[in-house]
This record gives structure tokens, sequence and C-alpha cells, in this order.
């Protein structure tokens, strides 16, 4: 499973892919391929171990911006399933990081986990090396060439 993590001072999210649709034939609509992503979020003493549907499209998309804030160390990486299951903000300020965001399993339940934890550039480098090797399989918005 290839996957990548966001790392803080009280919590880690890690977001790997489960199972692709159509690859390397069909792209989704949302760009990429259309994916089953597992989800573990670990925040304080609360823990959440679930999956959702994406592309690798939209993991591009954040691939994209979380390098130009890493690089800039200032600006927003934000991250919204299709189905709305996870959103999710990393916000970069002067080398200080918030990472910060909600998930919801059942859209048709109440139950949403709200998180927020601090981290810094230096715990970002191996995410994005991470995400480098998800899009040197999977390509990027348009998947890979044929």
């Amino acid at each position: 499973m290839e996957e990548f993590e966001l790392k803080g001072d009280n919590g880690i999210i890690t977001v790997g892919i489960e199972k692709t649709f159509g690859f390397p034939n069909e792209t989704c609509f949302k760009g990429g391929y259309e994916c089953v992503a597992g989800i573990e979020i670990k925040v304080g003493s609360y823990l959440v171990k679930s999956s959702f549907y994406t592309s690798t499209g939209e993991l591009f998309k954040f691939y994209e911006k979380l390098k130009i804030c890493q690089t800039e160390l200032n600006g927003n990486a934000e991250f919204d399933s299709y189905e709305n299951n996870l959103e999710l903000n990393v916000k970069y300020e002067i080398g200080k990081i918030e990472i910060s965001g909600k998930y919801q399993e059942n859209l048709g339940t109440d139950n949403i986990l709200e998180f927020d934890f601090n981290s810094d550039q230096s715990y970002f480098e191996k995410p994005i090396e991470q995400l480098e090797r998800i899009f040197d399989k999977y390509g990027g918005m348009k998947g890979v060439k044929k």
C-alpha cells in the first residue's frame, strides 16, 4: 500500500491507497484514478481507522499545494474528498504548521471527528517524498502516459 504521513506534536494522520479502479486505462472524473484510501487519525487520545473514496488526482492537487507551501514556508494546502468524508487543511505560517480538519465515516450520521494539531516544516520533507513515490506510479491529474 502506498501511503503518506502527516506528523505533529500531538497527532499523526496516515493516508494510504488500498485499491485503485481503472488503473492504468481509465481515469476518474476528479483526475487520476478512483481509489479507496485507508485513513488513520491519531490526535491525543482519539483514534480513527477507516477508509473513504477519493482519486489520485485529488491527492495530487493536495501534493502540489503542499510542495509549494513547504518551499515558501507559507500558505495553505487543502484536501477535500469528493464524497466529503475528509476535509484536511495544512496551514503554514513562518515555519509553523497547523493541521486541522474533520472526518466523517458515514455521511448519514452525525458522528464527526474534528481535529487540530501543530507541527513544523521539519516533519514535512518525508510526506512530500512519500507523495512523490505515489505519483511516480499513478501520474498526475491525467494518470500515467500510455
